[in-house]
């Protein structure tokens, strides 16, 4: 519709001016003395005409010209920009491929023909992520010197990375290195905090893991159950790891948090250290608290071996207590076993004999049948004692092949 619009206004536009040539009867008289030109008025307006034409033809082909240079470097910028982001993408295309070598030409092409410095600056980057993940580590190392160097020594994606590959290198003293460099720009970024995570568990400092632990799921970067599941697993080691005296222990159980205290594993591990350090009945009361709150096979293995622990009380209550816990558990073999082992501490060997027994006949399992035939063989039953013993090593072996 546009095109008929400006079609029709030519064409009017052509009539017109033929119309106005045709009717006009004026001449135009120019004088240059001593010489003097007399045209007519339609020559002279088609002159004029030609002459603006040409004259403004005249000054963009001189523009033109003396733009030429400038042009020339537009164009020759414009087709480096575009083979820069061509070879770049071919680049982070390969290295998600996990064709790291290709990833490495095209990204070193790439950088190459980028003007820009902080894109130079990523184009390396990639270049070193690329030659790490191909295990080029001697290129990946001077990728990682150049971009040091573009970036004046200061680029917290840089230290970033070299943190990570540092790690992935197994290299954990030189990633902290990296991480602390992190932190002098951003003290809280979470993909740091994250990584340093990850490298104080392996090195096994639970203080440093809790407290980044801690950290992490304040601000919402670990679930709750991912970060009490660390959190247990980092207080297990502080146990293993630092033992403590009496009054250090105390301190420690103390500034746990209450569900922390009721976590199976780190109760019955808890209490192992009370027991070692002289202080059996804070160790039961551990150990009790926690059975009452969540029922577990930890806690309840070193309730019943509280006796031959040498943890001193009433044994009656505590064999109460057990019996009690039996009627809400009734088919519970590790709490038959526990009493058993409690009753043969007691010398109850009638009792001690039903539970082992009963233990047995819920699960057979080869803890069970050693300590059936332990008992049998003091009350002197001894083919019955070497059958339960042979059932608990065929029992054990059979575990082994499974897990072998």
């Amino acid at each position: 519709m546009r095109i008929l619009f400006w079609l029709i206004a030519l064409f009017g536009l052509a009539v017109g001016l033929a119309m106005f040539a045709r009717l006009n009867t004026g001449y135009a008289l120019l004088f240059f003395p001593p010489w003097r030109m007399e045209l007519s008025l339609n020559a002279f307006v088609l002159l004029f005409a030609l002459l603006v034409l040409g004259g403004y033809g005249l000054v963009k082909l001189v523009d033109w010209l003396l733009a030429m240079p400038r042009n020339v470097r537009r164009y020759k910028a414009a087709k480096r920009v575009n083979d820069a982001r061509r070879y770049r993408r071919e680049a982070i295309t390969a290295l998600i491929e996990g064709r790291y070598h290709k990833s490495v030409r095209a990204i070193k092409v790439a950088r190459e023909a980028e003007d820009e410095r902080e894109m130079q600056l990523i184009d390396t980057l990639i270049a070193a992520r690329a030659a790490h993940f191909g295990r080029d580590f001697e290129a990946r190392d001077q990728f990682i010197e150049q971009a040091r160097v573009a970036c004046g020594g200061r680029s917290l994606a840089l230290d970033m990375l070299e943190a990570e590959m540092m790690y992935e290198q197994y290299r954990n003293r030189e990633a902290l290195v990296a991480l602390q460099r992190v932190y002098a720009q951003s003290p809280k970024l979470t993909a740091a905090l994250k990584l340093e995570l990850k490298i104080r568990q392996q090195d096994n400092h639970p203080a440093r893991v809790i407290e980044l632990t801690d950290m992490l799921e304040k601000s919402d970067a670990l679930d709750p159950s991912h970060a009490a599941r660390i959190r247990n697993q980092a207080r297990l080691n502080q146990l293993k790891l630092d033992p403590m005296d009496a009054s250090e222990l105390e301190r420690w159980w103390h500034g746990l948090r209450k569900d922390e205290k009721l976590l199976p594993k780190l109760a019955a591990a808890a209490a192992r250290q009370f027991i070692r350090v002289g202080v059996g009945e804070r160790a039961e009361s551990i150990l009790v608290d926690a059975l009452e709150a969540n029922w577990d096979v930890a806690p309840l293995e070193t309730y019943g071996e509280l006796g031959r622990l040498g943890v001193k009380g009433d044994a009656v209550k505590r064999l109460a207590r057990a019996e009690d816990w039996l009627r809400h558990h009734p088919n519970d073999h590790q709490l038959l076993l526990a009493l058993g082992r409690m009753c043969r501490d007691a010398a109850l060997w009638g009792k001690a004999r039903n539970y082992l027994e009963a233990s047995v006949a819920v699960a057979a399992t080869p803890v069970a049948h050693a300590e059936l035939g332990q008992l049998l063989e003091q009350l002197d039953e001894r083919e019955t004692a070497e059958e339960h013993y042979r059932a608990s090593l065929g029992l054990a072996l059979d575990l082994l092949e499974k897990r072998a």
